[in-house]
């Protein structure tokens, strides 16, 4: 059987991205954070009152051969009786001819402030990811090129991650370092997450749900992602996201960030879908940069949500 050849694009692609602050973090990034925290934040994993799953499939670079496609999947539950909670989570992330699966398990503690519902988490994740190398999706001008002519590498990287969560029925803001160990054979590093948010009523019918996300690794520029939701009576939203690097403020210019929309609806009580497209900042008309993701989030409500109003939101 003939192997498939990586396309030169993609690696000159990697190449441009590999050396380009915004885009030099090593993990998996989401437009649908604001939906599932517990992708940055183990501590968030139990807040709410009932179990959620949430799945996410995107897919970057449409037209290229070995673009970046990555797919998470996310369960997490509350164990009310001990002020605990518990997740699952898997990640697969594929880019040419690099492969990295994820499986991690999450823990966080739930401590009750006041009688206002204010809580802070203290979270742990414990896991690691798989990291595989197919040197025969590569091909190079000299095939007898010493780089690529061992056997594939595939290797498991244990890790543990931290996360603290502060929550009320209104906001939200929570600091988290995902993978606290660094693996220098294939020069993994640390990622400090900070994220918050809120919810806002402007009457029966509206709601607006502005998120802030920040991150930032050792070498790499503080990254930021801005976004904001207009809720129509809990079962449709729109809204606009921006993604760029302190270095460039407004993203502009190759490669140098990011610009989506997000549109969604709940299908029933339980069920909710979201969809978001995003294209890069750069103005050149030879590369299709464009970003598709969707969301698939199932909830199992109880019967009464106590004092949150908008469980899924949240």
């Amino acid at each position: 059987m003939v192997k498939k050849r990586i396309n030169i694009k993609i690696i000159y692609l990697l190449l441009i991205i590999g050396f380009t602050p915004l885009f030099s973090q090593q993990q998996a990034s989401f437009n649908h954070y604001m939906f599932n925290h517990q992708s940055v934040n183990p501590a968030y994993v139990g807040s709410k009152n009932y179990t959620s799953l949430t799945t996410v499939h995107r897919s970057q670079w449409a037209g290229f051969e070995g673009a970046p496609k990555t797919q998470t999947l996310s369960l997490n539950m509350p164990l009310t009786s001990k002020n605990l909670g518990i997740g699952f989570s898997v990640l697969n992330d594929n880019i040419g001819p690099v492969r990295s699966t994820s499986v991690d398990i999450d823990f966080a503690y739930h401590l009750k402030l006041n009688r206002n519902e204010n809580f802070l988490s203290l979270g742990l994740k414990f896991g690691g990811f798989n990291y595989n190398l197919n040197r025969d999706l590569i091909q190079t001008n000299n095939p007898f090129d010493s780089a690529f002519i061992e056997d594939d590498q595939n290797d498991f990287f244990p890790n543990i991650g931290f996360g603290l969560y502060y929550y009320t029925q209104k906001i939200y803001a929570g600091i988290a370092i995902p993978r606290i160990l660094e693996h220098k054979e294939i020069d993994s590093r640390k990622h400090y997450y900070f994220i918050t948010g809120a919810l806002i009523s402007t009457s029966d019918q509206w709601m607006i749900k502005p998120s802030v996300l920040l991150k930032y690794t050792k070498g790499s520029s503080l990254v930021y992602d801005l976004s904001s939701l207009l809720i129509y009576k809990e079962t449709f939203w729109i809204g606009a996201q921006m993604r760029s690097s302190m270095n460039n403020l407004i993203p502009e210019g190759p490669l140098a960030g990011s610009f989506s929309f997000l549109t969604g609806f709940t299908i029933n009580k339980n069920l909710s879908l979201g969809y978001s497209y995003g294209f890069s900042s750069s103005r050149n008309k030879n590369l299709n940069l464009s970003t598709h993701e969707i969301m698939l989030k199932y909830d199992i409500l109880p019967k009464v949500t106590a004092l949150l109003r908008s469980p899924r939101f949240f």
